[in-house]
């Protein structure tokens, strides 16, 4: 298709004939659109703003639920005998010297094997 044929469907196009009252109905039609779009904007608006308040309650409901059965769970008395509750504290702060020692004397070697590492070092160094 060359210019002269798309001129000639252009000007074609704009002599048919435009009925009575289109220009009105037109802008009837987009002022309604118009209206319609500020409703569903200010329903979208509600909508995420109940929304987003429903889940800050959820949130706090949830938040103050777990914290007061934490609260209960740990007032509760897990030994009735004390006896009972001294010889399980014991064997915990027995287990915990244990693996404290542990960790110590893995750090005391850490420490010996930097030392030696350091040492070696200093000897590539200085010469």
């Amino acid at each position: 298709m060359d210019d002269k044929e798309f001129d000639s469907m252009i000007d074609e196009a704009l002599n048919i004939p435009v009925p009575e009252g289109l220009a009105e109905r037109l802008e009837q039609h987009i002022d309604k659109l118009a209206e319609n779009e500020k409703k569903q904007k200010r329903h979208r608006l509600t909508y995420w703003a109940t929304s987003a308040a429903a889940v800050i309650l959820l949130t706090i409901g949830i938040f103050i639920g777990t914290d007061l059965q934490a609260n209960q769970a740990r007032m509760a008395d897990t030994y009735t005998d004390p006896a009972e509750a001294a010889i399980a504290a014991e064997k915990v702060l027995a287990f915990m010297s244990t693996q404290l020692n542990k960790g110590l004397d893995q750090v005391e070697n850490a420490g010996q094997e930097m030392e030696k590492v350091n040492q070696i070092l200093d000897k590539h160094f200085k010469e």
